[in-house]
């Protein structure tokens, strides 16, 4: 499976499982990624999602091969995914080199916990497409495309830790995780009509007051 769902009580992680590849994002990872997204979404039960790649990279860059000959009917990457309607937090663990569809695969989710030594490379900033630069880690932070830096050790570890927590307040992180969800896709007026509402219904919570 080039995509695989484990369920952690209410927790789910969804590893993109083609290392030998580089966890390229093509049509054949799209797929079974869109998949367990579908799966994630539509199960009541899991509250956080957790999303990693097998191996030392997160995901890499497009099939570029694919591309080349034409298949772009076939492949569609995670662009998509930034625009999902998930409504449930996640949290992105970039375990190694995260590029073109791993950059957006990150945009996509609410949270990214990051390795000190992994590697970032933008499709969106023409000087990096022309260059080859890489974006570091410490910048990606400053520009709040990522949350936390750490040890490459710690990257999982950190993931979960954040998960247990939004776990523990559910309404209040699904409510902030829908409305961003409805930023990405709507203007600013339908937002704050969303963030309003998922205001009023995280008031009512204990840990909420708290």
């Amino acid at each position: 499976m080039n995509a695989v769902v484990d369920r952690h009580g209410s927790i789910a992680v969804i590893t993109l499982n083609s290392p030998g590849y580089g966890n390229v994002a093509d049509a054949e990872m799209s797929a079974p990624f869109s998949a367990a997204m579908e799966t994630f979404a539509g199960d009541q039960g899991l509250r956080v999602g957790i999303v990693t790649g097998t191996g030392d990279t997160f995901c890499a860059v497009a099939d570029i091969a694919a591309l080349t000959a034409g298949l772009t009917s076939a492949y569609r990457g995670f662009a998509d995914f930034v625009r999902h309607q998930v409504g449930k937090p996640l949290i992105a663990a970039v375990n190694g080199l995260a590029s073109d569809g791993g950059l957006d695969l990150i945009l996509g989710c609410d949270a990214a916990i990051v390795s000190s030594q992994a590697t970032l490379r933008p499709r969106q900033a023409r000087d990096s497409v022309f260059t080859a630069d890489i974006l570091e880690p410490e910048t990606a932070l400053r520009c709040g495309i990522i949350d936390r830096i750490v040890h490459p050790h710690e990257v999982l570890p950190e993931a979960w830790r954040l998960a247990r927590a939004l776990v523990v307040t559910p309404r209040a992180s699904e409510g902030i995780a829908a409305a961003v969800t409805r930023r990405r896709g709507a203007g600013a007026r339908h937002f704050r009509r969303g963030e309003s509402a998922g205001c009023q219904n995280c008031r009512p919570q204990p840990l909420t007051r708290e």
